[in-house]
């Protein structure tokens, strides 16, 4: 019952963002005139592989395995240098996490090895396949954050080293009926952001895990959920996506508890469009970028945070840096320098 929940999770907004296949080296960008180069690069899945956004340029680095249709390369990550990049290879009925370098993907290298040994289709099969996905680099450099179904139910939080090995569990609570998703580190390493279902409610809130003494934090009640977590480089932020209804958007949250009027810092909206998710950091912390679908199809926005003279913050700036690129949504984004 585990695979089938988690390949719909998986595969849930993919399947309206995945459409036609296009190389997008000229036709797809938006021209200079209608959109601004934020800089940097920005990884992002599309049509079964890895994509980079780069000086107003796309490439694509991975185009996934072809012999089935449940077959694809999605939710890449940076090294915190921006030379190497980990994703999720999902397979049949269950998926590993993949290192590339930049520069030359040809050659990636399975972290994970879930492949199972008995025969496609067997009772032994089902039993063997695991999942690995939504790999988050360590601000370090050292270990990559993921989620597994590994001895639970639903995904856990663990953490691997670069090298494959040196594998962690690092949250403790009870997989055997929801699951975490999308880890975000902290910029100093100690805490990670993570949507998590195990709430009251079965919805997904953001919580951070402090990494150092196990103890978790509570940092959204939202009626209808909030999901990818993503954490500023000066630690003061996290950008997430919150439901209402059916609207989602993107929101801001301190993560200073002084600056808490409540029990829950106080969401900030940034989107209005209602079809938005998927936040990403420049690096320098000044720009986020995220995915909308407004024009129908997921392509990639940016825009400059700004402050008002309360501490309070906005979105202003927005450029629309892609035109049709099809992105897929529930695999996020990643941008290094």
């Amino acid at each position: 019952m585990v695979k089938k929940i988690l390949i719909v999770l998986a595969l849930g907004v993919a399947a309206l963002a995945m459409m036609t296949y296009t190389q997008r080296t000229g036709p797809g960008l938006l021209s200079p005139d209608r959109g601004s180069d934020p800089g940097g690069k920005i990884a992002y899945a599309s049509a079964g592989g890895i994509w980079v956004y780069t000086g107003g340029r796309q490439q694509q680095l991975t185009a996934g395995p072809k012999d089935r249709q449940d077959k694809r390369d999605a939710q890449p990550s940076f090294s915190p240098d921006g030379t190497e990049l980990v994703y999720t290879r999902f397979d049949e009925g269950f998926s590993d996490i993949y290192e590339l370098t930049v520069s030359s993907p040809s050659n990636p290298v399975a972290l994970t090895r879930n492949r199972p040994q008995a025969d496609t289709g067997s009772a032994e099969y089902a039993a063997e396949a695991l999942w690995a996905m939504q790999p988050a680099w360590s601000p370090n450099g050292e270990r990559i954050a993921y989620t597994s179904d590994v001895r639970t139910e639903y995904p856990g939080l663990f953490s691997i080293d670069t090298n494959g090995d040196a594998v962690r569990k690092l949250d403790r609570l009870d997989h055997s009926q929801q699951a975490i998703e999308r880890p975000a580190w902290s910029p100093d390493g100690e805490k990670i952001a993570v949507a998590n279902y195990v709430t009251r409610n079965g919805k997904g809130q953001i919580w951070s895990l402090d990494t150092v003494t196990g103890k978790w934090t509570e940092l959204t009640d939202s009626q209808d959920g909030a999901y990818d977590p993503a954490w500023s480089p000066d630690g003061e932020w996290i950008a997430f996506t919150m439901r209402e209804g059916t609207a989602n958007n993107i929101y801001i949250l301190p993560t200073n508890a002084e600056k808490w009027t409540g029990n829950y810092p106080k969401p900030v909206q940034l989107t209005t469009d209602g079809v938005s998710r998927a936040p990403a950091w420049s690096p320098d912390g000044n720009h986020l970028a995220y995915l909308s679908l407004k024009d129908g199809s997921f392509d990639i926005y940016t825009g400059s945070l700004q402050l008002d003279a309360n501490g309070d913050p906005s979105m202003a700036g927005v450029s629309k840096l892609t035109d049709k690129a099809n992105a897929d949504a529930t695999s996020g984004l990643s941008w290094s320098k």
